[in-house]
């Protein structure tokens, strides 16, 4: 069948005129001439410039939990969930608070303690007064799970409480400088340490709010044997951030690529939080047979509670 000046699209039934090519340019050239100039603002005055956080209200549902009424939920399909918790804020209390809650997966109770203040930002129904959000993750287990969370004490007795699906941060590793790098293979997962010599702290910058772990060895080699005890303290101008005594024997399956000769022990840890700001940590390896140790930084930024 033959079709001449129009024709019926197949997908839609619309009907498309055919227009010639002197046309098209034409109206081509005169739409070109409509197209809107692009404006330029120049500031010709030396003022000031700021960058201004625009903050938009989000009405976000809570489950009020007592210490007679826990709440209780199933997980499936989820890796991790993430929990936030406000507390019910006490009438005519002010400073900080304190509300201990326990997380139950089956018989085994997981305690959970949140220190907080009030609210400068956020609110309840009818302008009612709540803390500042707190939050803990879980990890739930391939088949899914039920839980109970259960309110053992609070002022006021009531806790909002939501539940998501959300993973923590990921960590991200800090280097040391001017410390030899140490190649760490373990099966088959390698990570870099920095090496610290006992009594020659190294020193490392952070910038906080953040959740700091400090991963630790010792170094075995010929002339140190059995099971070491060795301190790690982090310290800062003000005085020490943390320390802990730290019991360890030589790992069984991981090497020093780039250091044969250095024997690693088994892996501790020590954590801490720094505040808002810039950070200039020491950190110092003491109370050891062994000469050095070795250790690998890794900081999770942290969350603003509002």
């Amino acid at each position: 069948m033959r079709h001449t000046g129009t024709s019926r699209t197949a997908d839609t039934g619309l009907r498309k005129s055919r227009v010639p090519g002197s046309m098209i340019a034409a109206l081509a050239g005169i739409l070109w001439l409509w197209q809107p100039v692009a404006a330029e603002v120049k500031v010709s005055t030396n003022v000031g410039q700021v960058s201004v956080s625009i903050v938009r209200r989000v009405d976000v549902n809570y489950y009020l939990v007592t210490g007679r009424s826990p709440l209780e939920f199933d997980a499936q399909g989820a890796e991790w969930l993430r929990v936030y918790t406000r507390l019910w804020w006490p009438e005519g209390k002010t400073g900080t608070q304190r509300y201990k809650l326990t997380l139950w997966q089956d018989e085994a109770g997981r305690p959970i303690q949140f220190d907080v203040g009030a609210s400068s930002s956020s609110h309840g129904p009818q302008g009612r007064k709540v803390g500042e959000w707190r939050s803990f993750f879980i990890q739930v287990p391939s088949g899914g799970s039920h839980y109970r969370l259960v309110l053992d004490e609070a002022v006021g007795d009531t806790v909002a409480v939501r539940v998501v699906e959300q993973a923590p941060k990921p960590a991200h590793d800090v280097a040391v400088p001017g410390v030899r790098a140490l190649t760490l293979v373990e099966g088959k997962d390698t990570s870099r340490f920095y090496e610290i010599g006992k009594g020659q702290p190294v020193r490392v910058a952070i910038d906080g709010p953040c959740r700091v772990t400090v991963r630790a060895r010792l170094n075995f080699d010929p002339s140190v044997s059995g099971v070491q005890w060795f301190r790690l303290s982090a310290i800062e101008a003000k005085g020490e951030v943390a320390s802990r005594n730290m019991r360890v024997g030589r790992s069984p399956a991981a090497v020093y690529s780039n250091e044969p000769s250095l024997l690693p022990s088994t892996e501790r840890t020590l954590r801490f939080n720094l505040a808002t700001g810039h950070h200039e940590l020491t950190l110092s390896l003491s109370g050891t047979l062994a000469r050095s140790g070795a250790v690998r930084v890794e900081v999770v930024p942290g969350d603003k509670y509002e």
